[in-house]
């Protein structure tokens, strides 16, 4: 019986570890269901903000890698980058700081062993299980010229485990990243 209980124990512990890495990025956004997105053609590029526990230099690179694939990005659906007409602007907010999580041992989850007590392997006997990670958002927000008004905003958030392979294929990253977080814009219009 308590062979049966560990391998439904670890059995869900797959399950939740598979589900954990699909729901790692989290995207959500919203626009303007009155405006009209067929109409833009050129966009600009805003004013950026950038805050996250990099270097100096780091920090410009991941500024610029950002833009890049945002320009890269609006470029494949077609827009045309142009500073001084545009018809919309896009800009973007970014961070990403340090997090960490615990959790007991996945054999010691129905349980506490029988001789558990208040020590130094953590709680009941139970020893702790900690991680680090990175959690990055980024929101973007894109304001049409004429009215000055947001129109379309989307916020994705995404749990990074290794932070140091990240920066070593920064490029590919954030365009993968940005190219999901893009996937909604323009919304579609309602026919008229």
């Amino acid at each position: 019986m308590r062979t049966i209980l560990k391998f439904l124990a670890l059995g869900g512990m797959v399950l939740l570890l598979a589900a954990t890495s699909m729901f790692a990025q989290k995207i959500k956004s919203d626009y303007d269901k009155s405006n009209d997105f067929t109409r833009y053609k050129r966009y600009a590029i805003g004013e950026n903000y950038l805050i996250t526990r990099q270097r100096p230099e780091d920090q410009a690179r991941i500024d610029k890698v950002l833009v890049e694939s945002l320009n890269r990005q609006l470029q494949a659906k077609g827009f045309i980058l142009d500073e001084k007409n545009p018809d919309f602007r896009i800009k973007y907010e970014a961070g990403a700081l340090p997090r960490t999580a615990s959790s007991g041992k996945p054999d010691n989850l129905y349980g506490a062993p029988l001789d558990a007590g208040f020590g130094l392997n953590g709680i009941a006997g139970i020893p702790p299980v900690a991680w680090a990670y990175v959690l990055a958002k980024v929101k973007l927000t894109v304001t049409d010229v004429g009215s000055g008004q947001p129109v379309w905003t989307v916020l994705a958030s995404q749990k990074i485990n290794d932070p140091q392979k990240v920066m070593n294929d920064l490029n590919t990253k954030i365009d993968d990243f940005m190219a999901k977080i893009l996937k909604s814009f323009p919304p579609a219009s309602k026919p008229q």
